[in-house]
């Protein structure tokens, strides 16, 4: 398989240069002096000097979805039923030049496949289409802009699918924005919702549909399938050739990573994590590294913002959570804390690709928890205790730290790229581990930005957890460090 070097369709930065050029002029001051009647020649010159300024501004587009109806139904034969369940869509884009929204089905976590699948065997899977009667029966989607929407710049839903129409089979767009009209301040908001007809003939069971959404911008930017899904890394993670690097889009928020297939045989993010968390956005199993509800008094139903309706586990950020924007050296409103989930960014930052900082996470940010103090029993020699859930994406997890030698995957990879060394991380940060030294942030300020990394793992000590810690002068694969500070991530490949 070979290294994807393509541009990336669903980032590209658009920076915008604003340059201010001063320039120093020095009045032309002659000065003539008489001496013994003669005139002394005197030179002068124009002096000038210029200062300039550049300032970047990264693109930053979000598309996020959160359920306000149950998209679930009881239906008779022989019935036609619409308006099952209701999802509100939400899209932000800094990007003047616009952006679409597109849909594929993606049924059994299969792109491309458009049917509600059977519970008995897909011999009775339901295809999607309109009709409303006869011995067929079918299922189709309708978007809408959302009811009492405020934005000034609504996204215009692509004709068929303003009516209940076939869920697409292949990439297909079905909202978009054009350029020069996105708004800086607020986002806009579209729904979806689902209709079907049960035909006489229909078997009783249990029938179950998905539909995925991806942003993209500019506008006129088509989705680029040559980009792997980091939620489907199952699929494809046996194709890699070692060291291998390739890039995989998140389809939580559209964002892409570099991935690699390192020496140690694990597949690792070599890029930092850089998914916001939010009030607004409940996660789920099938986008979100989630895995249990409960686990040795770890995790506990709906006190830890976890709900188990049917098959899919869902966690809801408590009303705390938040991710924080900062710039410079001044990180305004984090507070340490084990008792509430929060992420932050650097959004000066100019650094990209494998280079960038990504989002900063307090631990039970990322253990995908609302409270983690309870978590105090040292896991070191037992890994199997540590966390099930992470804010990694679906298919992968955190890092272990381990007392046992075969289990400890910071050590690894530590003894096998950089010699083992204590004294010195230069094999971390180059290529193929690309390790950034992004610092951590607490409740004052970024500390040791550009000095020194530090990388969370799922393993606990005590009120503690274990991260890798390095710099130009020394290298602790099992560093003690506070949970209620902000750290980096790196997802690895289950």
């Amino acid at each position: 398989m070979s290294q994807s070097n393509q541009t990336n369709s669903y980032t590209d930065f658009y920076y915008h240069f604003f340059r201010n050029i001063l320039v120093v002029s020095l009045p032309l001051l002659v000065i003539s002096a008489l001496i013994l009647g003669f005139a002394i020649p005197h030179s002068s010159a124009r002096v000038s000097s210029s200062d300039s300024l550049a300032i970047s501004v990264p693109s930053s587009c979000t598309l996020a979805s959160s359920v306000d109806e149950a998209h679930s139904a009881s239906i008779i034969n022989g019935t036609y039923r619409s308006d099952i369940g209701t999802t509100t869509l939400s899209t932000f884009c800094n990007d003047k030049n616009g952006y679409s929204v597109y849909a594929i089905g993606d049924s059994l976590n299969s792109e491309g496949n458009n049917v509600l699948a059977s519970n008995i065997n897909n011999n009775y899977d339901i295809p999607s289409g309109t009709a409303t009667s006869g011995y067929t029966s079918n299922w189709a989607m309708k978007l809408a802009l959302k009811a009492g929407d405020t934005s000034p710049t609504p996204p215009t839903i692509i004709s068929p699918f303003d009516s209940y129409s076939t869920v697409p089979a292949t990439w297909t767009k079905v909202a978009t924005i054009p350029s020069s009209t996105t708004d800086m301040e607020k986002g806009s908001n579209f729904t979806t919702t689902y209709a079907t007809y049960i035909s006489p003939t229909q078997a009783a069971g249990t029938y179950i549909g998905q539909v995925k959404y991806l942003l993209t911008h500019p506008s006129a930017a088509e989705p680029d399938t040559s980009y792997f899904i980091m939620q489907e890394v199952a699929n494809w993670k046996n194709d890699l050739d070692e060291e291998e690097s390739v890039q995989a889009i998140d389809i939580r928020d559209g964002k892409i990573y570099w991935v690699t297939k390192l020496k140690d045989g694990n597949i690792w993010m070599t890029q930092n994590l850089d998914f916001d968390i939010s009030t607004n956005t409940t996660l789920n199993s099938q986008t979100t590294d989630l895995n249990v509800i409960y686990n040795n008094g770890q995790y506990q139903e709906y006190s830890d913002g976890y709900t188990k309706p049917g098959d899919i586990i869902y966690w809801t950020p408590a009303n705390t959570a938040t991710t924080i924007n900062f710039t410079g050296t001044t990180v305004t409103n984090w507070i340490n804390s084990n008792t509430k989930p929060y992420s932050a960014n650097k959004t000066d930052s100019t650094e990209t690709g494998h280079a960038s900082l990504g989002n900063y996470y307090n631990w039970t940010a990322t253990i995908a928890s609302n409270n983690s103090s309870s978590l105090t029993q040292d896991t070191l020699s037992d890994i199997s205790k540590n966390p099930k859930n992470s804010i990694c994406p679906k298919g992968w997890r955190l890092p272990t730290i381990s007392s046992v030698a075969d289990k400890d995957e910071f050590r690894k990879l530590n003894n096998t790229y950089n010699n083992g060394s204590t004294s010195s991380d230069a094999s971390l940060i180059t290529s193929p581990l690309w390790f950034v030294r992004s610092g951590n942030v607490n409740s004052t300020n970024p500390l040791s930005f550009g000095a020194r990394g530090d990388y969370l793992s799922s393993t606990v000590n005590s009120s503690l957890t274990y991260t890798l810690r390095f710099s130009s002068d020394s290298v602790n694969p099992a560093n003690n460090s506070g949970k209620d500070l902000g750290f980096s991530v790196r997802c690895v490949a289950r």
